[in-house]
């Protein structure tokens, strides 16, 4: 009689760990489902002292239109899903403010370490990027931006907006650039005086937390 019942015990044991990893999966599932259709906020659910700024309109811009410096059509849903750093530059000079937030994220990214691959960057211009300048030091004379960015910063998108609004939020004061989700949701802006050390922060958290 124990034998049989430590053997039926056993055998409820071994299923129970075979039905672990299904479970996992099928839980992960659903909630990845409920955070792309937006029903749950996972970054307020986890809780973080962000140093960013929440936006108060989400934006998803997964499958919004840009041009590339090539001319072909592009957007997000044709990249890997990743964390992406995305600057919003207007006019025809990447100026000396510019050139700080570009070197910024740079090093932001570099600085995550070992997860660096897990982030992108994107710059959304609104002047074709064949015709930009980059001015780094007001005193300077200017040169073509693609060749700076060429230069320095080899990892960097560079895409042509439509002429639309990238995002839906208005009388943002100053320079600023912005955190888009894995799925393709704009959720958080920086000022560009942030500290760095407060994004890396942040970035870590949801890299551990929230996947992608």
């Amino acid at each position: 009689m124990t034998q049989n019942t430590d053997q039926r015990g056993g055998r409820a044991i071994l299923l129970l760990i075979a039905g672990l990893p299904v479970t996992m999966i099928l839980a992960a599932t659903w909630l990845w489902y409920f955070v792309e259709r937006g029903d749950i906020d996972i970054v307020g659910a986890l809780g973080t002292a962000n140093s960013g700024v929440i936006l108060s309109e989400p934006a998803n811009i997964k499958s919004r239109a840009f041009t590339a410096t090539d001319g072909a059509d592009t957007s997000l849903d044709q990249l890997e899903p990743k964390w992406t750093f995305m600057i919003v530059q207007q006019g025809d000079v990447c100026d000396v403010q510019c050139n700080e937030l570009l070197y910024l994220t740079r090093q932001i990214r570099i600085a995550i370490g070992r997860d660096f691959n897990r982030i992108q960057r994107v710059l959304i211009v609104d002047t074709p990027a064949a015709q930009m300048v980059s001015t780094e030091d007001s005193s300077e004379a200017s040169s073509p931006l693609l060749a700076a960015l060429d230069k320095e910063h080899s990892d960097l998108q560079v895409w042509l907006a439509d002429g639309q609004p990238v995002i839906p939020e208005r009388h943002v004061d100053g320079f600023a650039w912005y955190l888009v989700d894995p799925s393709g949701w704009v959720m958080m802006r920086y000022a560009a005086q942030v500290n760095y050390k407060d994004v890396i922060s942040d970035l870590k958290f949801l890299l551990k937390n929230a996947g992608g």
